[in-house]
Order: C-alpha cells, then sequence, then structure tokens
C-alpha cells in the first residue's frame, strides 16, 4: 500500500507553526506525526503532498519520502488527512473494505482509500490533483464508512497530547532500542527507574543531574549531554545533539539540536531551539531557530482559571483549556527579560524585544519591536540574522529554505496544492 498524507483547508488552525509546514511534521511526542502510521501499516511506502511552495522543501527536508508525487506500485492508495490525531479503528477498517471509500468523522474526511481498481487508468507515478480530481469525479460511487479516527482541530491539541504520544512512541520503538555501551554516566549523577530510559549513542550525563522516569519514559538521543543541576520529568524526549543545561524539563518533547535550560513544562522545541538561560516556558510549541534570551519567560494560566482565548487569522477563538502558552514560528528571537502573556502566536521571523510585557494575542511575522510600537523587519537582515545563527550550529540554510521565508514576507505563500476531499 501506498500511504500520502495530506494537508486540508484548515491547515491555517495551525498557525504560525504551518506558514512554513505541513501539520504533519509537527510532533507531539519522538516522531514527526505522520510517522505514527507505521504503528499501524509497517510496511506502506508514505509520501507527502503539499502546498506548491513548501514542496521543494519538503523533498529536501524528508529525502526518504517522495513530496508530491505519488508512486503508488501496484497496491491501493490510501490518502490519510494530515491533522490525524487518533487512528481508532482506521487502520482494521482499511484492511476489511473491498471497494475505494471514504472514511468520515462527523462529516470531517479523515482518510480516502483509492482501490487498485479504481486507478486502471492511472500511470505509475501521479500528482495529488489527479486524484483530487478521480475523487471529485467518482464520489458518487465511493463508498462511505463512519470511523473512530479523530483530527486535531488546533495546534494546542498537539501539545495536550505530548504525554500520551511520548509514552507511545517509545512502546513501540523500545523493540529497536541498541543498547550500546557507548555513553558515559558520571558518578552522582542519578537515573530513577532505568528500564523506563534509553540512552542513545554518545550521550553523556553529568553529575548531578537526575533523570526520573518514574512517571513516565524518558528517550535522550544521540551524543546529547545532561548537564549538572538539570532534571528530566518523564514522560520525556531530548533529541539528538541537544544540551539541557541546569533547570527542570517536565513532560516536554525537545528536538535535535536544542540548547534548553531554566524551566520548561509541557512543550515542544521543534529542533534548533535555543533557551540557554534562566525563565520559563510552558504549553508551547516552538519552531526552529527561535531564541529566548535570557528570563524570558511565558504565562500559561491565568489568574482567575478561566478557559485562555486564542487569535489565529484575527479571529478569538476559545480554546477550552485554563492552560496554553505560546506558539511561535520559526527565526523568531526574544531579547532579555520578554514577558509573554497567555495564547499568544508569535510569526516568522519576529524580534521581539525591550524587557516589557507583550499583550498582543496575535504578532505577524517580521515583526520588529514589542507592544508599545512594531516596525516591519527587514526581508535581506532577518535572512542574515537567520544566517548567522544557523552557521552557529554548523548548518547552512538552503535555498528553498530562504525562499520559503521570502513568500511569507510578500505574502505569496498561497493554499495551492492543499487536498479538498469535500463530501457535499
Amino acid at each position: 500500500m501506498t500511504i500520502c498524507f495530506y494537508e486540508d483547508e484548515k491547515y491555517r488552525r495551525f498557525f504560525p507553526l504551518t506558514l512554513v509546514r505541513p501539520v504533519y511534521v509537527l510532533r507531539a511526542g519522538i516522531v514527526p506525526l505522520f510517522r505514527r502510521v507505521e504503528r499501524y501499516f509497517r510496511e506502506a511506502n508514505i509520501c507527502l503532498t503539499g502546498r506548491d511552495q513548501i514542496a521543494p522543501l519538503l523533498s529536501e527536508m524528508f529525502r526518504e519520502h517522495p513530496a508530491n508525487i505519488i508512486k503508488r506500485g501496484e497496491g491501493d492508495v490510501l490518502f490519510v488527512n494530515g491533522r490525524i490525531r487518533n487512528y481508532g479503528n482506521l487502520p482494521e477498517l482499511v484492511r476489511q473494505v473491498g471497494l475505494s471509500t471514504t472514511f468520515t468523522n462527523h462529516d470531517e474526511t479523515i482518510a480516502v482509500l483509492f482501490k487498485t481498481e479504481s486507478m486502471k487508468a492511472f500511470p505509475p507515478i501521479s500528482t495529488q490533483k489527479e486524484y483530487e480530481e478521480l475523487f471529485n469525479k467518482e464520489k458518487g460511487y465511493i463508498s462511505r464508512l463512519e470511523t473512530t479516527a479523530t483530527l486535531y482541530d488546533y495546534c494546542w491539541d498537539i501539545v495536550a497530547d505530548i504525554e500520551k504520544e511520548i509514552c507511545e512512541d517509545f512502546e513501540y520503538m523500545k523493540s529497536s532500542f541498541s543498547h550500546s555501551q557507548n555513553k558515559t554516566i558520571h558518578d552522582g549523577a542519578f537515573i530513577i527507574n532505568k528500564s523506563n530510559t534509553f540512552l542513545d549513542d554518545g550521550v553523556e550525563i553529568s553529575p548531578s543531574a537526575v533523570i526520573d522516569a518514574s512517571r513516565g519514559p524518558v528517550y535522550i538521543g544521540a551524543d546529547s549531554k545532561i548537564e549538572p543541576q538539570a532534571a528530566i520529568f518523564g514522560p520525556c524526549f531530548i533529541g539528538p545533539n541537544s544540551v539541557v543545561l541546569a533547570g527542570k524539563i517536565v513532560v516536554s518533547s525537545i528536538g535535535p539540536t536544542c540548547r534548553v535550560g531554566g524551566e520548561v513544562e509541557e512543550s515542544v522545541f521543534h529542533s534548533y531551539v535555543n533557551k540557554y538561560h534562566a525563565g520559563f516556558i510552558g504549553h508551547s510549541y516552538v519552531g526552529p531557530w527561535v531564541n529566548f534570551g535570557a528570563m524570558t519567560t511565558n504565562s500559561d494560566l491565568k489568574n482567575n482559571y478561566s478557559n485562555i482565548q486564542v487569535t489565529l487569522d484575527g479571529q478569538a477563538i476559545n480554546s477550552g483549556s485554563i492552560k496554553v502558552g505560546s506558539f511561535i514560528a520559526d527565526h523568531t528571537k526574544f531579547g532579555i527579560g520578554t514577558l509573554l502573556n497567555t495564547g499568544i502566536n508569535f510569526g516568522v521571523c519576529c524580534n521581539i524585544f525591550g524587557g516589557n510585557l507583550v499583550v498582543d494575542k496575535e504578532v505577524p511575522s517580521f515583526s520588529w519591536g514589542n507592544s508599545q510600537k512594531y516596525e516591519r523587519y527587514d526581508l535581506q537582515k532577518s535572512v542574515e540574522t537567520a544566517q548567522k545563527a544557523a552557521k552557529r550550529r554548523d548548518y547552512t540554510l538552503s535555498e528553498r529554505e530562504i525562499a520559503v521565508l521570502e513568500a511569507v514576507f510578500n505574502g505569496t505563500m498561497t493554499a495551492d496544492g492543499i487536498m479538498r476531499f469535500n463530501l457535499e
């Protein structure tokens, strides 16, 4: 079987993180959302579809998975909504049906299965547009089945799943863990519940560091270093080549090549995040190349314990939760002492400084300043800053990455390439 992940019209609900990527490459646990399908379809070929302007970058970042090119081989093709949250009985239904089928939950399309017989006229390599046209032509004849699978609605739903997803990813992956001896655990380091802890090659645990897996698993990726007086409380994921400094990390997913100190609670740091100093970040999703100046702190709980409202595309939305922090897109920087109010979105390449409380609910991409006054951040200067930050981590931004930033700056990022498996 070939499984294709696609974006639908609701990708905007996951702004600002989906300004430059599809929702299915976000992460709640150890692996990107689309990789969770491997738990249910181990032998499937996976391909990725997305907006036309980010497809070239997808191809670059996930070379093993074709982007916007569907190579179906000789089997069926299953399109899965990239917002999928829980697979429910979908895998069982897919294996049982004998006809092309749309799988739905409360009138939302979860997945569409194209059986081999319905694709006889298709070449072995096709595009998502051709499949969308086939669906619209044949949907009156395509069966429809209700599934218990569910979808994510907003970014804070992903954050709410951190604990569950780390546990499930760890359980699925542990049979493939290689317990090599190429690691250093210094005298004076404390590991609680070693059977629920995985340390990959090259990991170093310093004296007085604490890893507590008594309430959930802890996975520490290759070549990561846990420095003195750092405490990690599971379920927790620390990605490869990351450094955890003095402080406390609780129920969080910290991606590759991050530098994290201070206090982090129930948050996702996608990758290449720098939070080297003290300060608190909670119930947040932080994109790559974000830098937190010393003592930068966010609020994730209101004093009256009421539900937090988040603004997306200018529309206020009740999150339904009393704990929601910040959602911060790629390459945004915060000066020292910056305070972030509850439920704020920060776009791409913002530069926020001044040591004030940021009260705006939605800060547009390429904003320079603070709540008292914002100016437009010059594109060339912002790209130069992004390149300098990347060089500090021995990384070179590609032309495709820069092209996506330029599209966001110019307002030319479009929805071309999303799929509309509408039921009407």
